[in-house]
């Protein structure tokens, strides 16, 4: 039986913080300043939309158990996560979504967010180099011509326990490509889940609770290692 097709943020993708300059930078001072989430008493925080899949969201989790509501909760942004099962640069997402990441970049749009954070994802697996490359360009230089004040930062693909397959370095590269082309910051996570099997769930897709919290710390750990502050 095929393994199910395991669904990694690609995204990458946050999009949120006003910056009142056009372009993007890598300091994240002007990416993910102190704020307040949507609905908190202070909204003085920056406005940041996740455009990912099912591991943005928590798949099989309380949705607050998923990391960017946790990095939400720990800095106080104004978060909305567009999470979409099975979405990626090519890969159109499942349900009631429907989307790819360049679909859901028009939803972010409309919530004129302030930081657009684009993770790659292990859902365009298979398909062809060039078309990955051609279609990860095509969704930066998008969320740019539509939020050009906003900020964007790219997150690598992440996988399970095992030794991820050779594709999802070049899905990550492509990414990482095309953000750092327009002067977008990027966030290598590594493989935080690799030698853990106990933080995936029985789907060997998902991350548990306790992996949700590892990929919170890959990301931060990333922000610090790069010398980028909130």
């Amino acid at each position: 039986m095929p393994r199910p097709v395991r669904i990694v943020l690609v995204g990458l993708v946050l999009a949120a913080l006003a910056s009142g300059v056009t372009g993007c930078s890598s300091d994240v001072g002007a990416v993910l300043p102190p704020g307040t989430r949507a609905g908190a008493a202070r909204v003085a925080g920056p406005r940041v939309v996740v455009i990912g899949d099912s591991i943005t969201i928590g798949h099989g989790l309380r949705r607050d158990q998923a990391w960017p509501e946790l990095l939400a909760a720990a800095d106080r942004l104004r978060l909305t996560d567009l999470g979409c099962d099975g979405a990626g640069v090519l890969a159109e997402g499942s349900d009631e979504c429907s989307a790819t990441d360049e679909e859901l970049a028009e939803q972010a749009a409309a919530l004129h967010p302030d930081v657009v954070v684009l993770q790659a994802s292990s859902n365009d697996l298979g398909q062809d180099d060039d078309e990955l490359a051609g279609a990860s360009e095509q969704l930066v230089a998008e969320v740019h011509r539509l939020l050009p004040r906003a900020r964007i930062v790219g997150i690598s693909a992440v996988w399970d326990q095992d030794a991820p397959p050779a594709q999802l370095g070049t899905i990550s590269t492509v990414l990482r490509t095309a953000v750092t082309g327009i002067g977008g910051a990027w966030l290598d996570l590594g493989q935080p889940f690799r030698g853990h099997p106990a933080w995936m769930q029985s789907d060997d897709v998902h991350p548990t609770a306790r992996g949700q919290r590892a990929l919170l710390a890959a990301v931060t750990g990333a922000l610090r290692r790069d010398h980028l502050r909130w």
